[in-house]
C-alpha cells in the first residue's frame, strides 16, 4: 500500500522528470521549485488507495505456517496460495512529518482472502491425521500508522525508507473448504486466532520490504532528464532533501539546460532566490525561474544552433520590405549602384548569449546578434558585402490558454552599429528606424500569432488541470493548479 502511495506521489511530483547528472549542484539555489499542499496530498492520497483497492486484487500473501491449540491437542498447519479478492479502507490520511516525510495512515479496512491450499496435521500417539483443501477468509479491522522518510542521493535521485510501521488486523473469519473441512470448521476460531498472530507479524514486515526493494529500485531507475528538442536535455535532479512542512511538502530541482550527454560545462549564471511564501489554495505549484531559460538560451548558443539564414523567398509577397538591393538599395545607395537588381540573403547569428527576465509587470529579453548580408550573383554564388551588429530589446507578457501557456510581444525595438563593410560606410539612422517600423508592423504580429498558440504544460495520462492560473513575479513563472483524476478505461 505504502509503495503505491509514495510512488504516485513521486510521479505527480516529478511530472516529466528524466538520467541524472553525476554529483551534487554546487548552486544551492534550485532552478525550479515545486510545492504540494495538504489539498494536493489528500487528492494523491485518495486516487493512491482508488488505484491499490482495484491492483491489489490476485496480489499473493506469503504462506503461513503455526500450531493451533484445539479441543483434541495441537494442530500444525499450512495454509498457501493465499491471494487477495477484495479490500476496503474506509479511513485513510497522508500527512506530512516534519523533517523527516510522509506519515500514512489506515483504520477500519478490510481484506478478503482465498487461499487455495491449506494442510493440516495432527499427532496423537499412535493417532494420526492430516487432511487438505482450500479455504475463503477475511481479516477486519485493518489498522496501519507508516512513516516514509524521503530524501535524495549524493546523484539526485528521490530516495525511500520506512521510518516506522504499526499496524494490524483485529479479527480474521475463515471457512474451509474441501477435506473434512465440516469438522475443521467446527474449531475454525482457534486457528483463526493462530493466523491472526502470523499475519499482524507480516504486515509491517511486508510493507518494508516492499518499500525498501520495489519503491527504492523504482525510485533509483526515475529519470531525471528530459530531452528537449534534437540538441538540448533539462536536468531535473534534486539539489536538495525534500521539505516537509506541517501543512506541504517542497522540492528543489536544477532546473539546467545541457547539450545531450554534455555535462562538463555550466551556464555561468547565478540563480536567483525565489520567494514562494504564502501559496497554499491550490493543490500544485510550480515556479520556473527565469535561469532555466537562460540556460536554454546559453546552451544553444555555445553550441551555435542560434543561427539563421533568411533569403527573399522567406519574406511574404506582401511585405512592405523586400530582401532584394533594388528595395535595400534605397536605404544603402552604393548597394544599389555596385549590385544593380539583385536578391539579397541574410545570415543572423548570435554573438552573446540571449537572456530573459521575469518580473511581476512582464517579462524583457536581450538578443545580441550580427547579420551578415550578401548579395547573390546570377551564378547563384553569394558576395559578402557588409555586417552590422544587432542589440535587440524585447518586452511581452505570458498567459495561459488550457492547456497551453502562451505570451505577447508588447514592444520590440533594435539598436544597430556597422562592425563591417566591404561597400565604405553608410548611416544606419534610416536602416534602423525602417527596421523597427518593420518590426513594429510585421515582426511583433507575427511572433504574437506565434505566441497565441503557445506551448502545453506538462500532463500525466489520467490528470486534468483544474482552474490553473500562471503568474509573474521576481525572477519566476509560476503555475498553481488543483487537479483531477479520470482512470482510463
Amino acid at each position: 500500500m505504502a509503495y503505491r502511495v509514495t510512488r504516485l506521489l513521486i510521479v505527480l511530483l516529478f511530472l516529466s522528470i528524466r538520467d541524472v547528472t553525476p554529483g551534487d549542484s554546487v548552486k544551492t539555489n534550485p532552478g525550479f521549485e515545486t510545492r504540494i499542499t495538504q489539498s494536493g496530498l489528500k487528492f494523491i492520497k485518495d486516487i493512491g488507495v482508488g488505484l491499490l483497492t482495484q491492483d491489489i486484487k490476485g496480489e499473493a500473501i506469503p504462506d503461513i505456517s503455526g500450531t493451533a491449540h484445539v479441543s483434541i491437542g495441537k494442530v500444525d498447519y499450512t495454509v498457501s496460495n493465499m491471494h487477495i479478492t477484495g479490500f476496503s479502507v474506509p479511513s485513510t490520511s497522508l500527512k506530512t512529518v516534519t523533517g523527516v516525510g510522509l506519515q500514512f495512515t489506515a483504520s477500519g479496512g478490510s481484506v478478503s482472502l482465498n487461499g487455495a491450499h491449506w494442510k493440516y496435521k495432527y499427532k496423537k500417539g499412535f493417532i494420526k491425521v492430516s487432511d487438505h483443501g482450500s479455504f475463503d477468509a477475511k481479516a477486519n479491522g485493518l489498522n496501519l500508522k507508516l512513516a516514509i522518510k524521503i530524501g535524495k542521493d549524493n546523484l539526485g535521485h528521490p530516495t525511500i525508507a520506512p521510518a516506522g510501521c504499526t499496524g494490524g488486523v483485529s479479527s480474521i473469519d475463515v471457512k474451509f473448504h474441501g477435506g473434512a473441512s465440516w469438522l475443521y470448521n467446527l474449531f475454525s476460531g482457534s486457528i483463526e486466532s493462530s493466523m491472526k498472530h502470523s499475519l499482524n507479524k507480516k504486515i509491517c514486515s511486508m510493507i518494508t520490504q516492499e518499500i525498501n526493494t520495489r519503491g527504492a529500485k523504482a525510485l533509483s531507475d526515475l529519470k531525471l532528464k528530459s530531452q528537449v528538442g534534437p540538441y538540448t536535455e533539462i536536468d531535473y535532479s534534486l539539489v536538495s532533501n525534500p521539505m516537509f512542512g506541517s501543512l506541504d511538502m517542497e522540492t528543489a530541482h536544477k532546473g539546467e539546460f545541457y547539450p545531450i550527454g554534455q555535462y562538463d560545462e555550466e551556464a555561468p549564471y547565478p540563480v536567483p532566490a525565489i520567494d514562494t511564501t504564502g501559496a497554499s489554495s491550490k493543490m500544485v505549484y510550480m515556479w520556473i525561474t527565469d535561469y532555466v531559460i537562460n540556460t536554454a538560451g546559453y546552451v544553444f548558443h555555445t553550441m551555435g544552433k542560434l543561427t539563421y539564414d533568411i533569403s527573399n523567398d522567406m519574406i511574404s509577397s506582401t511585405s512592405p520590405l523586400q530582401l532584394n538591393t533594388t528595395q535595400i538599395g534605397f536605404l544603402i545607395p552604393k548597394l544599389k549602384k555596385l549590385y544593380p537588381n539583385m536578391l539579397m540573403e541574410l545570415v543572423v547569428k548570435s554573438t552573446s548569449p540571449p537572456t530573459v527576465n521575469f518580473a511581476e509587470a512582464g517579462v524583457t529579453g536581450t538578443l545580441w546578434a550580427d547579420v551578415d548580408a550578401y548579395v547573390v550573383e546570377p551564378d547563384a554564388t553569394r558576395t559578402y558585402v557588409f555586417t552590422i551588429a544587432v542589440i535587440a530589446h524585447v518586452e511581452g507578457s505570458v498567459g495561459f490558454s488550457y492547456p497551453n501557456i502562451t505570451g505577447e510581444v508588447t514592444s520590440m525595438s533594435v539598436e544597430m552599429e556597422l562592425k563591417q563593410s566591404d561597400i565604405k560606410t553608410f548611416s544606419l539612422m534610416l536602416i534602423e528606424r525602417v527596421a523597427n517600423s518593420f518590426i513594429e508592423s510585421t515582426v511583433i504580429p507575427d511572433l504574437n500569432e506565434l505566441g497565441e498558440q503557445g506551448f502545453p504544460i506538462p500532463e500525466m495520462d489520467g490528470l486534468t488541470y483544474i482552474n490553473p492560473v500562471v503568474s509573474l513575479g521576481k525572477d519566476y513563472i509560476r503555475l498553481e493548479t488543483n487537479l483531477e483524476y479520470t482512470p482510463n478505461l
